[in-house]
């Protein structure tokens, strides 16, 4: 489409009007496209210029004084003019060598009139040709979104939209998705092809998968890429781009990419969520491990899809819960739409990804696809890319907490590491930390009985704490608990506490009468931090009930 309707200096000057006209330099810029025409005298007057504007001059400004016509070109070069016609005669005879060498050396066209003419008949011309061009765009551009819009409801695939793609453009076009493989229209050679897909996988790997838009990247002096991603919910699905040969890409074919990638992120969403109704094994899976039946290793693999009797890759179980904002309709965005965007996210770390979406939780069961030199680093990755489009889409006041089981080995106990997965959610505010392997004591309490093993060791080791606080409006018991989280530094326990440090010092001397002198003691002082925590967590729990 851009093709036939651009406007070169290379075509202008077959127009006859420009039949005495004459390239004098700048020959290697004679392809640039023509966006308006314009008479500029001086350079003082540059600043009226957009760039890709041809512009008309009788050399009135400047002359034949060196200093003057060299900065008039300099100033259009500066200002992206695409090309200089100068009409010689009395203000300026002939073209000077300095101006040809300037012109020369930055590519731009210099072309010269021998014989008078109208600059008002050009000016006319060549914009009633522009105007029409861009109308002739825009009705081209209308023509092509509703024949995308036919493709869209006759599910078209990813190629043919493609080849439709290029066939508008006229050029080179790609696709490019983040599993590595790539599509091109027209097909090219076995070897180009394999070379343009590395250096695609190395450039799309590095950028922020957040932005959306046109980029370019620049292949050589005459070769550049043209690409936008297609994206969805936040979350980058694949590239769609144009491999552009000594031009830049004009806003016409840069909005026909930009349709086509609308269309494109259409099809990808509809067949993602095609698959996605199709995992009634997978949901029926992750039934009998939150009911915690055990499931036999070859049923497992059975259920999972996977064949032979090699030995299983390891795999982690998460948990990830959220709490939407308040002032967040119920019905703004279903929470297991975004199973099928997670899939996609995750598939791309190197996961083989099984989601299950109940409520207000996610469970995740992720099996590495080839072993991991750092599967913590490489989680914590993931699940930043998961929260991030959480945020994106139900808002920046969405809570949102997980748990992560140590790495499994065998699928059979993949009940298990649930379980663990589980108990690093519930203490994840406590330790810190959503990995099951980071909770330490946390472990054993999970499974301590709260009625009443729990409740009397905390009434135990705190009750008359807690008495004297209830009786007497204080809070001892939040001064005991920071007082050991920073490892008995008085002068940070008061600092977090915003009291003086002689305030601490009485409320631990209080501490001490109420509880004993021996209470920092190392075997005490492990019983008052588990009671602590163990009270906490049974109140998070009982809120929950």
């Amino acid at each position: 489409m851009s093709n036939d309707l651009r406007l070169t200096i290379a075509e202008i000057i077959k127009r006859p009007l420009f039949q005495h006209a004459q390239v004098v330099a700048g020959h290697r810029g004679l392809s640039r496209p023509v966006r308006w025409v314009h008479v500029l005298e001086t350079a003082d007057t540059g600043q009226f210029l957009n760039g890709g504007e041809l512009i008309l001059s009788t050399g009135l400004g400047f002359g034949e004084e060196k200093e003057k016509r060299l900065a008039y070109l300099t100033e259009l070069i500066r200002r992206k003019a695409v090309g200089l016609c100068i009409e010689l005669g009395r203000y300026i005879p002939s073209i000077p060598e300095d101006m040809l060498e300037l012109a020369n050396h930055h590519q731009l066209p210099l072309l010269v009139f021998h014989q008078p003419v109208r600059f008002v008949d050009i000016t006319q011309d060549l914009h009633e040709y522009l105007i029409h061009a861009q109308m002739q765009a825009l009705r081209n551009l209308e023509a092509y979104s509703r024949s995308l819009q036919q493709l869209s409801l006759q599910a078209a695939g990813i190629p043919k939209l493609l080849q439709h793609f290029q066939v508008a453009v006229q050029t080179q076009v790609f696709y490019y998705a983040p599993d590595g493989s790539t599509q091109f229209a027209p097909v090219v050679p076995h070897d180009v092809a394999v070379e343009m897909s590395d250096l695609m996988r190395s450039h799309f790997s590095e950028l922020d998968s957040s932005e959306a838009g046109v980029r370019f990247l620049s292949l050589s002096a005459t070769r550049q890429l043209a690409y936008q991603p297609v994206m969805a919910m936040g979350h980058v699905l694949a590239y769609v781009g144009i491999v552009l040969y000594e031009r830049s890409p004009d806003e016409y074919l840069l909005l026909t990419l930009d349709n086509t990638v609308s269309a494109m992120a259409q099809i990808l969403m509809r067949k993602m969520f095609v698959e996605e109704q199709a995992l009634a094994t997978e949901n029926r899976l992750f039934d009998d491990l939150i009911a915690n039946r055990s499931i036999p290793e070859e049923q497992m693999r059975s259920l999972l899809g996977i064949t032979g009797s090699g030995k299983a890759s390891a795999y982690h179980m998460i948990l990830l819960s959220f709490e939407k904002p308040k002032n967040l309709a119920e019905d703004s965005l279903p929470p297991h739409d975004l199973t099928a965007i997670f899939r996609s996210l995750l598939a791309r770390h190197r996961f083989r990804p099984f989601i299950r979406c109940m409520g207000h939780r996610f469970y995740f069961l992720l099996i590495e696809q080839q072993p991991l030199a750092d599967s913590r680093r490489t989680l914590e990755k993931a699940f930043r890319d998961v929260k991030r489009i959480m945020t994106q889409m139900l808002g920046t006041d969405v809570q949102i907490w997980m748990g992560v089981s140590r790495t499994g080995k065998r699928l059979s106990d993949a009940g298990r590491h649930l379980a663990e997965a589980e108990q690093a959610l519930a203490f994840c505010q406590e330790s810190s930390s959503p990995f099951f392997a980071d909770l330490g004591l946390f472990r054993l309490l999970f499974h301590v009985p709260s009625e009443p093993v729990l409740k009397t060791f905390i009434s135990d080791y705190l009750g008359p704490l807690l008495a004297h606080d209830q009786a007497h409006g204080s809070s001892l018991v939040h001064t005991l608990r920071v007082y050991l989280d920073v490892n008995l530094s008085k002068q940070e326990a008061a600092e977090k506490l915003f009291i003086h440090r002689q305030t601490l010092y009485h409320r631990l001397e209080k501490i001490e009468e109420i509880l004993g002198e021996d209470y920092m003691a190392t075997q005490n002082r492990i019983c008052l931090e588990i009671a602590l925590r163990a009270r906490e967590w049974l109140r998070k729990e009982e809120q929950h009930q």
